[in-house]
């Protein structure tokens, strides 16, 4: 059985072995932006040393990168990176797992690499791969010191035949142009991610349950996969949670077909977002909204982190007054508010969201 199982009713219910909606990275489950992924393709086989993969959170940038990372044939030596390192030295830890990865582990030893050098790391990697091509796919990049950043532009410049893909939030864009000018210079292709279409939608969906054990979308009905997408706007992370949640509510129902009548129970009805409301929202509310689709996930001690310190009295005045203006925003359906461990963290509501990337 796969991992993520259900328990014994669930299974009876749906016919499943797991559940087919956790947020677990599936990369062979990947479908949709076909143009962006042809793009990457393109670009990487064309020589690209520089590419940026930007997209909302939940826009599917790490499942695209760990898709790329099975399916791209032109790499001798692929490399997937969650998360880059905050400091510049440890990219000799990177690189050295990278040359490790093949047969190259046995042509030196540990004090080889502990005497090397950060000016010496281009040089020592350019010897032991002998030009075969290497691809480094880096996750996270917006949260990475920009010295970290500077320094891999310096070895990528340096290494022969080594290409990066780095993929952030949109806001990552900003910093490039505000504190590392010459890497944004050296980027020669930049790819957006946004949403799913409706029919791409239904594919996520009929893979997910597919892979489970079951067929097509079952227990789903075209109507109610429409109606999944009309509320998510067909972004992956939102696509999942709510088939979960709707899931666990037709499990608790008693019943085995997810349609309009059973999404129906017990929903509100919600407010209408127009394009006039971000310019229309008072200046606090509107910074907040711009602090959470830059950062994710966040508790309100977290967006008072990014607010400037001067515009309250103090850090305690400054929480109560963002409590508030979330508070606010929950209300008029603009973020939504999730318990995570001990704490709440605030997000986007889905439609509001693709709102502020196309903004």
């Amino acid at each position: 059985m796969k991992k993520d199982a259900f328990g014994e009713k669930d299974v009876n219910v749906f016919g499943w072995e797991c559940n087919p909606f956790s947020f677990k990275i599936l990369p062979e489950l990947f479908v949709g932006h076909e143009k962006e992924v042809k793009m990457l393709y393109n670009s990487l086989r064309g020589g690209s040393k520089f590419i940026t993969l930007l997209g909302p959170t939940g826009s599917g940038k790490t499942t695209m990168l760990q898709y790329l990372s099975k399916v791209f044939p032109d790499s001798d030596s692929i490399f997937y990176i969650s998360k880059p390192p905050k400091k510049a030295d440890d990219w000799k830890l990177i690189l050295v797992k990278v040359v490790n990865a093949g047969f190259f582990s046995r042509l030196f030893s540990k004090r080889d690499i502990s005497e090397l050098s950060l000016y010496e790391l281009g040089q020592w990697v350019n010897r032991k791969m002998k030009n075969k091509k290497i691809l480094l796919l880096v996750d996270e990049v917006h949260e990475t010191a920009p010295d970290s950043l500077e320094w891999l532009r310096t070895l990528t410049d340096q290494i022969e035949n080594m290409s990066v893909v780095m993929a952030g939030l949109p806001v990552f864009d900003r910093i490039l142009r505000e504190n590392l000018e010459t890497l944004r210079r050296r980027i020669e292709t930049t790819v957006e991610l946004t949403n799913l279409t409706l029919p791409e939608t239904r594919e996520m969906i009929k893979k997910r349950v597919e892979w489970a054990g079951g067929e097509d979308i079952k227990p789903f009905t075209s109507n109610s996969v429409h109606f999944i997408y009309e509320k998510t706007n067909g972004f992956p992370r939102e696509v999942l949670r709510m088939c979960g949640e709707l899931v666990n509510k037709a499990v608790k129902s008693g019943v085995s077909t997810i349609d309009m009548d059973l999404m129906k129970e017990g929903m509100h009805k919600e407010a209408r977002v127009t394009m006039n409301a971000l310019e229309e929202l008072p200046y606090r509310q509107k910074s907040i909204l711009e602090i959470l689709s830059s950062g994710g996930e966040m508790t309100p001690t977290q967006v008072v982190g990014r607010m400037n310190p001067k515009e309250y009295e103090d850090k305690g005045n400054a929480i109560r007054s963002v409590n508030n203006i979330l508070r606010r925003l929950m209300k008029d359906h603009m973020v939504i508010r999730e318990r995570r461990g001990k704490a709440y963290k605030y997000r986007i509501s889905p439609k509001f969201q693709t709102m502020l990337v196309n903004a």
